[in-house]
């Protein structure tokens, strides 16, 4: 264990989840009876924030209060509310630091309508921001975090801003950019990690249908990126980095664990946890030793095969000793 903690600052949305469970999504002008409702605490940042703490340490060591050798502080906002209280609660359970969390007056938590296919296991989501949206263009980012780690549910200017500080600070910066908008060049200038979908992927790099990700990975190490990571679903995880790139060496596929799909609603941001407490621990131990990514996007890739199982976003999100070390 480091002598200090790895420290994650995520700096992200704060969303009560509205989940309807349904066989079939109603075409327009149909009424359907669905199978169950329930409501929990989401938004990417948060469950990431969440993904990030319970894949540092045990559920137990949660419980009992128990120190992890990673620190992971929740940044955002939330509502002065009837959610707000509950939702923080349940945060310090899972053991973040919610001291970074602005509990606005006159303001509503943000709210993400989730329709689960349970046929399928695919989700559609419907966001409605709320005080996510009111966060300040403010310097969010301390400088002994080890890691920033940032989506797009807050407003663009607070994200851009924040990437640069974190970058001017020394620390290891991570996007994960969903929902997927372009994003200006300057935000891909010596990012550490971009972590995207398919659809995401192809959005930021500007190709519709690719046919080679080794063709969507160049336009972003072209840009700056140093790692670049697209999450394929069932087909597995591939990536690429600067330097195979500057050595004209093909990205590389880890495939896909196989699992039955029950509800696939948290499973990247369990993944983009997994993979940023892993970036963490590098970060204060490495000593110069360049950064594993097989290792991290395989257990990665075995906390995501976890989530899927289960239904719901946070309450899905397993804990260090729930995931098979194969």
């Amino acid at each position: 264990m480091a002598s200090k903690p790895a420290i994650i600052s995520v700096v992200g949305s704060l969303n009560v989840d509205l989940v309807t469970r349904t066989s079939r999504v109603p075409v327009a002008g149909e009424t359907l009876t669905t199978e169950s409702f329930d409501i929990g605490f989401g938004g990417k940042g948060a469950n990431q924030a969440v993904a990030c703490a319970r894949l540092s340490r045990t559920e137990k060591q949660a419980a009992n209060g128990e120190t992890s050798d990673v620190e992971v502080r929740m940044v955002g906002a939330v509502g002065e509310d009837e959610f707000a209280g509950g939702f923080l609660e349940s945060l310090k359970k899972d053991g973040l630091n919610t001291e970074r969390i602005q509990v606005l007056p006159g303001k509503k938590t943000g709210v993400a309508v989730i329709i689960v296919e349970t046929q399928t296991g695919e989700n559609r989501i419907m966001f409605c921001p709320g005080a996510n949206y009111d966060v300040p263009v403010a310097d969010l980012v301390d400088g002994d975090s080890s890691v920033a780690l940032f989506q797009l549910e807050l407003p663009m200017e607070v994200v851009l801003h924040n990437m640069k500080v974190a970058h001017d600070k020394g620390v290891e910066t991570i996007i994960n950019p969903a929902p997927a908008i372009p994003l200006p060049e300057e935000a891909y200038s010596g990012l550490g990690h971009l972590i995207v979908n398919e659809t995401e992927a192809s959005i930021l790099s500007g190709i519709e249908n690719p046919t080679s990700w080794d063709m969507v990975a160049a336009i972003f190490v072209s840009r700056g990126v140093k790692n670049i990571i697209i999450t394929l679903g069932g087909d597995g995880v591939y990536y690429q980095t600067e330097k195979r790139q500057s050595q004209s060496l093909p990205g590389i596929l880890v495939p896909a664990r196989k699992v039955k799909v029950v509800d696939t609603t948290a499973a990247g941001d369990t993944f983009v946890g997994a993979y940023s407490v892993a970036v963490a621990r590098w970060k204060v131990m490495s000593h110069g030793a360049d950064f594993n990514l097989d290792i991290a996007i395989s257990h990665a890739n075995r906390a995501a095969s976890m989530t899927v199982q289960k239904k719901g976003a946070q309450s899905s999100i397993p804990w260090v000793d729930e995931v098979p070390e194969s």
